[in-house]
């Protein structure tokens, strides 16, 4: 039997497949804003306007671009996304679809409806359109976070770390072995600045420091 596809995507290590890399792990905020910006071309959608706040055109360009180079094949680098970044970014738009969906007669079914869920699922799936198309989805495999770590090696990260919560996702990032990590979040920067020693991620603040990071298509043609 075939093993499904998420784990062919990821060693038994719980790293990426070299064929993947260089990789670009797309933490809960750029994601976001990437899902956002990847919904411009569609009708506006309520709930997605009001979890995100207006960006100037040039930034919603750069999502484009992106994206558009992504599904070229000619961006350089491999988008990640994991389970974590998809399930903070679900908790984000719960809160977000139970403000939407406040005064509607279903409202009382949110806590304790497996039907609501799937309602709720299905209105993801709308706001996501298709922001993954071509996004590498993954698990993190094998991925832990041992006391000793945490006392012997994470001290002047946590202290870095705000109320944003970088260190998980910058460590799942490090984890997958992932060349880079787009974020909108200075703390993040610094974060990944203390795992550059031990090979973490090389952190891209917004979509233009992504594209910069990337040769144009043809730039490396003879």
């Amino acid at each position: 039997m075939q093993p499904p596809l998420m784990e062919t995507r990821i060693q038994s290590s719980g790293k990426l497949r070299t064929r993947h890399l260089p990789a670009l792990y797309l933490d809960p905020s750029f994601f976001a804003a990437y899902v956002a910006a990847s919904a411009v071309s569609r009708p506006p959608d309520k709930g997605l306007a009001a979890s995100q706040p207006a960006r100037p055109a040039e930034e919603a360009a750069g999502y484009a671009e992106i994206a558009r180079r992504q599904r070229a094949g000619t961006l350089g680098l491999t988008l990640v996304t994991s389970s974590l970044t998809l399930l903070r970014w679900m908790q984000d738009m719960a809160a977000v679809y139970r403000a939407e969906h406040r005064d509607e007669h279903h409202a009382g079914a949110l806590d304790d409806s497996d039907f609501e869920g799937l309602r709720f699922q299905g209105w993801l799936q709308h706001l996501l359109g298709d922001a993954l198309d071509g996004v590498l989805q993954v698990d993190l495999h094998t991925f832990d976070l041992g006391v000793d770590a945490t006392w012997d090696q994470l001290p002047a990260v946590a202290l870095l770390d705000g109320a944003a919560r970088c260190t998980l996702d910058a460590l799942a990032a490090h984890h997958l072995g992932c060349t880079h990590l787009a974020t909108l979040q200075p703390e993040m920067v610094r974060v990944c600045g203390q795992l550059r020693a031990a090979g973490g991620p090389q952190p891209l603040l917004g979509p233009a420091a992504v594209l910069a990071a990337t040769p144009p298509p043809g730039a490396t043609d003879p």
